[in-house]
């Protein structure tokens, strides 16, 4: 038996910072994640470097940032450049390396030093660049319990933001596959070893198709509507595309409130699972030498500033949940100091390439190679303790990127395409509603500077001449027949077989 810790890691998919109830969120039904925020370390900044779904898990899997990785937009097909992954380097110091849930990277069977991977990808077929694509792990499932090709039956869209409820049984939702076969992953491990478990749910990244019983528990809830800034007549062409995609300034209350509570019911349900795990691993024994971690790779507009889905770095989209939790049973003072008090929360600015460098440290495994990344367990032993000043934030190709740097007081974005920027001080202005960058010129420029210095820094960069930011297209507006033919059907999947 050995005397390693297990580390539980725990992913949702585009769940927001602000929809748990330990940040303050008095609607959603989050108890398990409450818990443990309450016996551990909340941090209240943490970002994703890269806010849409391939870069983002990128970043957890290898400790770097996207333009370290070469990837700083969502690209199907892209292989990760380096062996020195977060599950291998864990498996080469003897843990048994599982994942159960979705992946998102490529190729999407290869495993990357996971000794075992069950998928569920969200009807995507694997095999990218392959004649004989095949379904996932779930899907196959699905057709064993006799529903072959019906996980999209509800008839919602992979990005879409209508809503229904889930039309099967219930304990054929994906979230509840990943939850039990996350159990399952725990009883079955190798007792010999430590392990190492990524349950990595789909939820609440849409279709929003949540379980009747979660669905019902909002009934008499009303929805906090979403936020709209005073700068809402300046938005950049970086967010007219989205705009014009999603219809964000035609929805109505109505359908924005049944997104909000689809999306809340998602997220208690998923809730609800990680409970599961938590028991499983009591009645396992391994309480006492567990360590979670929870997170999500980004975020979701949710209608704020007329905005949906991801890809952007306002609050929303790019600011994520993030605990750090030490076993939550047994003597924690030799891990932790006799002073260690749980449930406090870091102001520190954090990201998701900081993960494989936590998980490495933990696990008493030196990192190899040189990575973006920083370890946070200094931070979690002392929450007032910081591992860098601002965090850089970049999605988008060449010429088109929307950038960020942050310190959590204050927060820059840059458009590379018009030139357009916001400033906000999101300790004042947590909800982004005041651009400052017409009024505050001093700190615009301070800002800008520090943008200026991240880009000069790499060896070449086109968004930076003469020590100065230069758009690619100043003064670009997207016309409305561009609009028109931006109108989507949001991956819509039928029967697939």
């Amino acid at each position: 038996m050995t005397n390693k810790p297990n580390i539980v890691f725990i992913t949702v998919d585009q769940m927001r910072s602000d929809f748990i109830g330990c940040a303050g969120n008095d609607v959603v039904q989050t108890p398990t994640i409450n818990y443990l925020a309450k016996r551990g370390i909340r941090f209240d900044n943490a970002f994703s470097p890269q806010p849409v779904c391939i870069p983002a898990r990128a970043s957890i899997m290898t400790g770097m940032e996207g333009h370290t990785l070469g990837l700083t937009e969502y690209i199907e097909g892209f292989e990760l450049p380096t062996k020195q992954t977060l599950p291998q380097q864990l498996k080469d110091n003897g843990y048994q390396t599982k994942v159960v849930g979705k992946m998102h990277v490529y190729p999407e069977r290869c495993h990357y030093g996971f000794e075992s991977m069950l998928l569920c990808e969200e009807g995507r077929k694997l095999g990218k660049g392959r004649s004989n694509q095949k379904y996932d792990d779930y899907e196959m499932w699905l057709a064993e319990q006799g529903y072959a090709g019906q996980a999209f039956s509800h008839g919602m869209g992979n990005n879409s933001y209508t809503v229904t409820t889930w039309p099967l049984p219930d304990y054929l939702h994906p979230t509840e596959w990943i939850g039990m076969e996350s159990c399952k992953a725990i009883i079955n491990r190798d007792w010999t070893r430590p392990l190492f478990l990524w349950c990595s749910f789909t939820a609440p990244h849409p279709p929003l198709a949540p379980l009747n019983k979660d669905f019902g528990l909002y009934d008499e809830s009303e929805m906090h509507a979403p936020v709209l800034g005073d700068w809402l007549d300046e938005h950049p062409a970086f967010h007219q595309y989205n705009l014009a995609a999603w219809s964000g300034d035609e929805k109505t209350r109505k359908e924005i409130a049944l997104a909000h509570k689809a999306y809340c019911a998602l997220i208690t349900q998923v809730d609800r699972q990680i409970n599961r795990i938590i028991g499983t691993l009591r009645e396992e024994g391994m309480l006492e030498n567990t360590w979670f971690i929870f997170t999500s790779d980004h975020g979701d507009n949710l209608g704020d500033h007329q905005l949906w889905g991801k890809r952007s770095f306002l609050k929303g989209s790019c600011q994520i949940p993030f605990i750090i939790t030490p076993p939550t049973q047994g003597d924690l003072s030799p891990h932790m100091g006799s002073e260690w008090v749980p449930g406090e929360v870091s102001s520190a600015v954090v990201g998701l390439q900081d993960i494989l460098p936590t998980c490495l440290e933990i696990a008493g495994v030196e990192q190899l190679g040189n990575i973006d990344g920083k370890s946070l367990l200094s931070t979690v032993k002392n929450p007032q303790h910081t591992v860098r000043e601002t965090i850089l934030g970049e999605i988008g190709m060449a010429g088109g990127r929307s950038l960020m740097v942050t310190d959590g007081k204050w927060k820059y974005i840059w458009y590379e395409q018009d030139g357009k920027e916001l400033l906000f001080h999101i300790e004042e202005d947590p909800g982004e509603r005041h651009n400052l960058a017409h009024t505050l010129v001093e700190e615009l420029k301070k800002w800008r500077e520090k943008l200026v210095d991240y880009l000069t820094n790499r060896k070449e960069d086109r968004a930076v001449l003469n020590g100065d930011l230069q758009p690619f297209a100043p003064g670009i507006t997207v016309s409305e027949k561009e609009k028109a033919f931006l109108v989507t059907n949001h991956n819509v999947r039928g029967l697939h077989l």
